[in-house]
């Protein structure tokens, strides 16, 4: 166990520590002598410092303790002299012959002066209120003028009032005859104080207007009489102490000091401030229910002003006034006022509300950069730091508003739809349409506007999000619609109105046109960067373009509906080919010239993208159908008449599509068809070549479909189609794995 005195025997030695810090290597030691002189030199600057700082503090000490000795002599001295003077005192009244006598005289002289003072001043006292009245008179005529006579009128009637509560003082033994007269002599001088202080707080009322006017130094005398009449309150207090301290037997001296009533000017003061400013603002709350946004912006006179009273009023006020923050606190206080019945006015929607969102956010930011006045020092805080509640109110109404707006407009257009009782509206390029898409987009960017004149990407995001909500509803009615209409016509196209395809395309140019819109709101908030932060943009534009692609979706949904409608049609057409009646009549002829018809419709009238998405996917559309008519019920392949009848039928169709489609592309599109036709039309000796061929183009041709047109073959009986099948099926055993990550073909779509 090792003890607390070991432990302290090992510790190490600072000395040795530093020493050791200075010789870490064997080579230091020949800097032993420089560093040893270094160490000396030092030593000696630390000890002559220490030899000053010891000197000087003794220095002081001892000038300290002579001024102590120096001060004991005086005050010893001050004790002698009075005292002497106390004995010359009394020594001299017993050297002067009849001193109480002289004294008497002496007191009887001064009551004879004041109470010849006291008759002038009653004597002149009318007079002097007359001229204080003609310099009040002057000086009121204009309120925002220089007031020359301020402090003089002040003066005058301080010095009327002494004389006032004097002479009450002095008659407060008499009769009450004498002190009812005496107050009514001077009851015009109550009148003509009454007046002066009423002209003091409406100076009070416009002191920014005052110093708006360059008359600051009004300002100064009004605060000054203000201050003089606080100090005479003071005073009073104080006489009032003393006599109280004299009856309770505290004091043995009574003061003749006259009793003065506080006026506490300074209160009345900041009392009359903050009712100009309630009145400022009391003009407006009048307005609020009718126009709260007006109200808002109306009150741009709070900042101005705020900076006029921090510029000009607080260097000419007392620092105990705290003038600043008392104009700060009392306008903010009636703006979180007005704010407060904003928010409770019936007129308030969702643009104003953003609209007072915003004059929120700006209101404390001005305070904070034109005044250095931050949030946190005002109270209480405007609309009770309750923006996110409004925000979802706000955003409530949107939600609303817009569902409103959409339902009754989808309610009408549906109507439109369903009954067809004429033809839909077209536009300048003859495209039918079905109105919506404007009218949609056009509420959708009163939306984007307000929520743009908010400033907060947050608001913006939000507003964007509830939009798209109500896209994706309507995408939805309108899928919904379409394939509620399809069904009808399908199922019983005799008692369904008419015009059914007309309707479809319109909304299918709508759906386009609402894509393009969104595009446009897109670019919009992008230019006009209207969201600043940038991952909040991003999620904005995928939400946006993913919209786009679900009007895409819907547009898609049109352009089917309609191939529907057209391959309803030639239904029977197709179920004749490469039947019995194919080889007498022309099937693919009816098929191409009613497909015509429709095309010569949907290329006047329906967008030219969709036109051209309709074009591919009819030509897909009707190659599947061929394929799938090789398996028709009664279908067989006359060999080798079927060769040019399937060649015959191709060059039908391909000139058909040749009208909309560029020939090469076209050829492209009809290497499957071509190379099936080929398979279907071989010889037993050629078959699995050309099955070869295909399959190695298209790797998910399915092996029924081969089977099934070997099986249509009047050529082949059992055995020869397993002859031709056995090799054929080897080679579907063998799989490609690179089959898997090929993307799949026509085949795929074809039935199984």
């Amino acid at each position: 166990m090792v003890d607390a005195k070991s432990v302290h025997s090992i510790a190490p030695d600072p000395k040795v520590a530093i020493i050791s810090a200075m010789l870490k290597h064997p080579d230091d030691l020949s800097t032993l002598t420089a560093l040893r002189q270094k160490l000396i030199r030092e030593k000696a600057i630390v000890d002559q410092q220490l030899k000053i700082g010891v000197q000087n503090q003794m220095e002081e000490t001892k000038e300290a303790l002579d001024i102590l000795g120096t001060t004991k002599e005086q005050v010893l001295g001050v004790r002698a002299n009075m005292k002497n003077i106390d004995s010359l005192c009394k020594d001299a009244q017993g050297l002067i012959t009849d001193y109480p006598r002289i004294r008497k005289i002496s007191q009887t002289h001064q009551n004879f002066v004041a109470t010849q003072t006291l008759v002038n001043n009653f004597q002149e006292l009318h007079q002097d209120l007359d001229r204080i009245k003609s310099m009040m008179r002057d000086d009121m005529k204009n309120i925002l003028g220089p007031a020359p006579n301020l402090l003089l009128v002040h003066y005058s009637l301080y010095k009327l009032e002494n004389l006032r509560n004097t002479t009450m003082h002095m008659a407060k033994d008499e009769s009450l005859d004498v002190k009812v007269t005496l107050k009514q002599y001077f009851g015009r001088l109550d009148q003509v104080i009454e007046e002066f202080e009423g002209y003091l707080w409406e100076l009070s009322r416009h002191m920014i207007d005052l110093i708006k006017n360059k008359q600051g130094a009004v300002v100064v005398r009004l605060i000054k009489i203000i201050e003089s009449e606080e100090a005479a309150d003071a005073k009073s207090v104080s006489t009032k102490t003393e006599r109280r301290a004299s009856r309770q037997g505290l004091g043995n001296k009574k003061s003749d000091k006259p009793p003065r009533e506080a006026k506490s000017l300074r209160s009345k003061f900041f009392d009359v401030l903050h009712d100009e400013v309630s009145r400022k603002f009391n003009i407006l709350m009048e307005r609020v229910d009718q126009e709260p946004i007006e109200c808002l912006e109306a009150i741009d006179f709070v900042f101005p002003d705020l900076a006029l009273v921090y510029d000009d009023l607080v260097p000419r006020s007392p620092s105990n006034y705290k003038i600043f923050p008392f104009f700060v606190l009392e306008y903010h206080r009636h703006v979180y006022e007005l704010a407060n019945k904003i928010v409770t006015s019936p007129e308030l929607d969702g643009g104003r509300i953003l609209h007072l969102l915003r004059w929120v956010r700006e209101y404390y930011a001005s305070m904070n950069h034109q005044l250095g006045v931050t949030e946190e020092l005002l109270e209480p805080q405007l609309l009770d730091g309750n923006e996110q509640g409004l925000l979802d109110e706000y955003l409530k109404l949107v939600r609303t508003n817009l569902v409103k707006w959409t339902n009754n407009m989808l309610n009408t257009v549906s109507n439109e739809f369903t009954e067809r009782t004429a033809a839909p509206a077209t536009d300048s390029d003859k495209l039918y349409h079905m109105q919506t898409a404007s009218l949609m987009f056009e509420m959708v960017n009163q939306q984007v506007t307000l929520a743009a004149d908010s400033q907060q990407s947050m608001v913006m995001e939000q507003v964007i999000k509830e939009c798209i909500q109500v896209m994706k509803n309507y995408q939805q009615r309108w899928k919904d619609l379409i394939t509620a209409e399809m069904k009808k016509q399908i199922d019983s196209p005799t008692t369904t109105p008419p015009g059914l395809a007309e309707y479809i395309m319109a909304a299918t140019n709508d759906q386009i046109k609402c894509a393009e819109f969104a595009d446009v709101v897109l670019q919009r908030i992008e230019s006009e960067n209207l969201i600043k932060d940038r991952k909040t943009f991003e999620s904005v534009r995928d939400l946006l373009n993913e919209t786009m692609d679900d009007f895409f979706d819907v547009a898609t949904h049109g352009a089917n509906s309609l191939l529907d409608l057209a391959f309803n049609d030639v239904k029977d057409p197709i179920a004749k080919l490469h039947t019995s009646t194919w080889y007498e009549e022309d099937p693919i002829g009816l098929i191409v010239a009613t497909l015509k018809d429709y095309n010569d419709d949907f290329r006047v009238h329906l967008n030219d993208y969709m036109f051209n998405k309709l074009i591919d996917w009819m030509l897909e559309r009707l190659m599947i159908a061929q394929m799938d008519a090789l398996r028709n019920r009664g279908a067989r392949l006359k060999y080798p008449a079927c060769t040019d009848r399937l060649e015959q039928d191709r060059a039908n169709v391909f000139n058909f599509f040749v009208l909309y489609k560029n020939d090469k592309a076209l050829a492209d599109d009809f290497d499957a068809i071509e190379q099936l036709h080929k398979f279907a039309c071989s010889t037993k000796r050629t078959a699995y070549i050309n099955f070869y061929s295909m399959k190695r183009i298209y790797h998910d041709l399915p092996i029924s479909l081969v089977e099934d047109i070997l099986g249509r073959r009047d050529d082949l009986d059992r055995s020869s189609i397993k002859e031709v099948m056995d090799p054929i099926k080897e080679k579907f055993k063998d799989k490609d794995p690179a089959d898997a990550s090929r993307s799949p073909t026509i085949f795929s779509k074809v039935k199984q």
